[in-house]
């Protein structure tokens, strides 16, 4: 029997024990504990079969897209999924169809590694000191408990923490919210990705004295700080960052120069679909830079343009050098000048803000006038490894007189030293090429289900109404530097992300709680992570299944899924749409809602729990699903989404007033995806930056002058004041001298390669998303997470599709199955994202984690530089086959029939 046949064979038995509940119940042996029978008393007194009923549900993982899902439910239990079938498909209304991971989702909810009891490390007792046995996390045994010695445990143990060493000692997992997020401290926690991350429970810690919190630019990279202090971007109703057009718009485009950009692996079906392919079938042409030829080039017939990671500002560079050298206003308009003297500062000596170095300015830097480098395509050849006339033909394509779409991924920005790429993409797309502001041309960044598509939502997700509590303490660690600091007890405080002074603060962490993210899995440098677990006195985790931040805890506390909570909307809606979820089933065996638990460690802690939670889990589904707006026919105006009577707010049982929308609750909660339908015709096209080019001084940007800054003063005195390293306040490529091209040598100028003669990225990749879905044993099957390898560089060291590869570096080993490929770039190798490491007794991860392999470092800006990492490859003996390795559960949370 094949592992998708076990699995489902297992799925359906639990379907069998749940057609017979009501017999089980009798005997008092259920194991599901679901709050439905299939089975019913019909009014004659005799049992009548309950028939199966298609629900929506939500998936929950932060994978980049969102999509439709319906589950087949009988008795609490999924027999089956379909994606969304809501209403024919087309490129102006898509369906919006679910990837592999969404449709997998099932076998998450119902998994064999689903926590299903508290349970405490055998060896860890409260009290701190020999009790700790802190060096057998990962590998001692469990033992299961109940609640309420569970949360007395926590109570007790945090409490003995906090009034030992104060609350500077326990560090929270949640990224708290700062100025420069969607969360206001006067105002609510306002995003559903809140609710669904768990992450409200910050309230919680807060109310208790406070926690340490952590702040980073994981998924964002270089493009989380920089856009506003350069002025790159226009602030949206959703509280982000708009620069793109809209979808609709984006089919007048003739070019697309897409650096980085591959929805086909990273975000759903609809993405690709519904906004590129409409691109590509309206005439458009696709370069597709990247060190990979990506799955996303392959359908849109993009020509691909290999180049090395963290690179591609040296590329950038070289094309605004062409454009700067061969524009001529009559015979050969590159540049729009009317762009560059109205809309922009710092392109040459005339236009720099006062006091500023004039000859700093962005022209000359590139021509290399005062640092004698010029910026051209054949010092840009030898970074990046794109021919220099390939740069030529780009940097025309970028032209003023050309419809062209310049976008940019968030991966590029997630490399060592990249802190200038989205300044350098505006001074190219925006300012030289005038690409912005105007039908067909745009640029910026494009990622998630917002990919080659701005402006604001068409729907807006109404508020839970929970408080947001401000934390007493203040201490903030950067994430790329987190367990160094752990470890080393010190560290450089510079505000939560706000680039304050610099300030070096003492700190002694002692407990860690994990009420969100999979911290460990997710935060670079793995084995020093896995050293700062040990470290610690006392280790708490809310698992839905047993994940790594599991795995090295002292107690884990089973957590429901949001199939197991009232109905609520998907964590992103996108611009056009909003998915609304609804309850398949009760918490399964002893799994509890995070407000529950916060609840009840506020009481143990003697402070009122309505503090944190004035509402319960239904009145917060009410509020957001009440309070949800769609936009009207107009463009302008928005109103209810849903309609509820009295009759449906007294079923719910909560508080509210009753209220006209454009769907009922019973047929929202029917349908699941709602969408607003498009057309070429309607009122909700978007073209960003349209006011701002009519108008820079009366619609300013949110950079200091106001205007687009090709020299920003912010950028290069605010990193000067934080502590992590200076950014030039032009772009600048910064040559890595420890992760970059070079550094895979031992002597650069005679190409003689060093120890570790690999550049390492982690693309993103659609067996996991982030941390999510990798004990999903359908999807490992299904997607090996192999090491991807170039032909010439595997033959040379006589690798074959299929073999053992040891992947290593100062950091860590990881060990992988080769695929040998001819897509991509030579010198290149590429781990895909999101593994969840598992240690052998040597050290080596044989679960494929790219974090295992990526350094304690960071930039000017914060970032994390997952994909600038170097390494060695080597064949070796073995098998690392973990599509073959179901998670090893801890014998305590085998039911008693198992």
């Amino acid at each position: 029997m094949s592992n998708t046949e076990k699995r489902l064979s297992d799925l359906s038995r639990r379907g069998f024990i749940g057609a017979c509940a009501a017999t089980v119940a009798a005997l008092g042996a259920t194991s599901l504990g679901c709050s439905e029978n299939n089975v019913r008393m019909a009014e004659t007194g005799e049992l009548e079969e309950v028939e199966p009923e298609w629900k929506p549900v939500v998936c929950w993982a932060h994978c980049g897209g969102k999509c439709g899902l319906k589950a087949y439910v009988k008795d609490g239990t999924v027999l089956r999924l379909k994606t969304d079938d809501t209403h024919d498909d087309s490129f102006n209304h898509p369906q919006h169809r679910a990837c592999l991971r969404g449709r997998s989702r099932k076998f998450d909810v119902f998994s064999k590694d689903r926590v299903r009891f508290p349970m405490k490390r055998k060896h860890w007792q409260p009290g701190g000191g020999d009790n700790v046995n802190g060096d057998l996390r990962g590998i001692d045994e469990w033992e299961r408990i109940s609640w309420d010695e569970a949360l007395d445990m926590v109570a007790d143990e945090i409490t003995r923490i906090k009034e030992t060493y104060g609350n500077r000692a326990i560090l929270g997992s949640g990224q708290q919210p700062t100025n420069r997020t969607y969360v206001d401290y006067e105002m609510y926690i306002d995003f559903p990705d809140f609710f669904i991350k768990g992450l409200e429970f910050f309230n919680v810690l807060n109310l208790y004295g406070g926690q340490v919190s952590h702040y980073g630019t994981g998924s964002a990279g270089s493009f989380q700080n920089v856009p506003e202090l350069v002025g790159f971007g226009t602030a949206n109703a959703g509280g982000g960052i708009d620069m793109l057009n809209d979808r609709l718009d984006a089919r007048n485009c003739e070019y697309a120069v897409m650096v980085g950009v591959n929805p086909a692996w990273s975000s759903d079906g609809t993405t690709l679909w519904a906004n590129f392919v409409p691109m590509r079938d309206a005439g458009c042409k696709f370069y597709c830079i990247d060190p990979m030829h990506t799955d996303t080039a392959e359908v849109l017939g993009a020509e691909w343009v290999p180049i090395r990671p963290g690179t591609d500002i040296a590329f950038l560079m070289a094309c605004a050098y062409v454009m700067i050298t061969e524009d001529d206003p009559k015979s050969n308009p590159l540049i729009d000048w009317d762009v560059v003297n109205r809309c922009s500062i710092g392109f040459d000596a005339e236009s720099m803000p006062e006091g500023a170095d004039t000859e700093r300015n962005f022209k000359d830097h590139i021509l290399g006038i005062y640092d004698g480098c010029a910026k051209n395509p054949e010092w840009a050849e030898e970074i990046c490894g794109v021919p220099a006339g390939k740069i030529r033909e780009i940097a025309y394509v970028l032209g003023m007189e050309n419809k062209t779409a310049l976008l940019c991924g968030w991966g590029p920005g997630r490399c060592n030293d990249v802190d200038n790429l989205p300044q350098i993409l505006m001074a190219v797309g925006c300012v030289l090429g005038g690409h912005f502001g105007k039908s067909g041309h745009m640029t910026g960044s494009s990622l998630r289900d917002t990919s080659a598509s701005g402006g604001n939502a068409l729907i807006n997700p109404g508020w839970r109404k929970l408080p947001c509590v401000p934390d007493p303490v203040d201490d903030c660690i950067q994430d790329p530097l987190l367990w160094p600091a752990i470890l080393e007890g010190r560290y450089v405080y510079n505000g939560l992300g706000q680039f304050l002074e610099g300030e070096e603060r003492e700190i002694d962490v002692r407990c860690i709680y994990n009420y969100s993210l999979n911290m460990l899995s997710r935060t670079e440098d793995q084995i020093k992570g896995i050293e700062a677990y040990r470290k610690m006195d006392f280790v708490v985790t809310h698992a839905l299944t047993f994940n790594p931040n599991a795995q090295y805890s002292d107690i884990v506390l089973p957590v429901c899924s949001p199939w197991e909570l009232p109905p609520q909307l998907g964590m992103f809606t996108g611009r056009e749409a909003a998915f609304l979820g609804d309850k398949v089933c009760d918490p399964l065996w002893e799994s509890k809602s995070v407000t529950w638990i916060g609840r009840e460690l506020l009481a143990r802690w003697g402070i009122d729990p309505d503090l944190a939670y004035p509402y319960s889990d239904e009145q917060q589904s009410f509020y957001q699903i009440s309070g949800t707006q769609i936009i009207e026919d107009d463009g302008k105006t928005f109103s209810p989404l849903v309609t509820f009577t009295a009759e449906d707010i007294a079923a719910l049982g909560v508080e509210g007033e009753p209220q006209e929308g454009k769907i009922s609750y019973r047929d929202a909660l029917k349908q699941g995806v709602i969408t607003v339908p498009r057309s070429e015709s309607d009122n909700h096209g978007h073209i960003a930056y349209e006011a701002f080019r009519t108008a820079p001084e009366e619609n300013p940007l949110a950079s200091e002058s106001g205007k687009m800054e090709l020299y920003c003063r912010r950028l290069e005195e605010q990193t000067s004041r934080a502590g992590w390293g200076v950014v030039s306040p032009v772009p600048e490529y910064v040559d890595d001298q420890k992760f970059g091209y070079k550094a895979t040598f031992a002597n650069y100028e005679a190409r003689e390669k060093g120890p570790y003669p690999f550049q390492l990225f982690n693309p993103h990749y659609p067996r996991t998303a982030h941390a999510h879905f990798d004990n999903i044993l359908e999807l490992r099957e299904a997607f090996k997470r192999p090491l991807f390898i170039s032909l010439e560089d595997a033959e040379s060291l006589g690798i074959e599709t299929g073999d053992t590869v040891l992947v290593e570096n100062d950091y860590g080993r990881v060990v992988r199955q080769a695929c040998v490929t001819n897509r991509i770039m030579p010198g290149v190798v590429g781990l895909p994202h999101g593994g969840w490491f598992e240690m052998d007794e040597q050290g080596n991860d044989l679960g494929g984690s790219g974090a295992t392999l990526c350094g304690s470092v960071t930039g000017g800006t914060g970032v994390s530089g997952y994909n600038t990492q170097i390494c060695s490859v080597t064949k070796v003996d073995g098998s690392p086959e973990d599509w073959e390795r179901p998670v090893a559960m801890p014998e305590c949370q085998k039911d008693e029939e198992e």
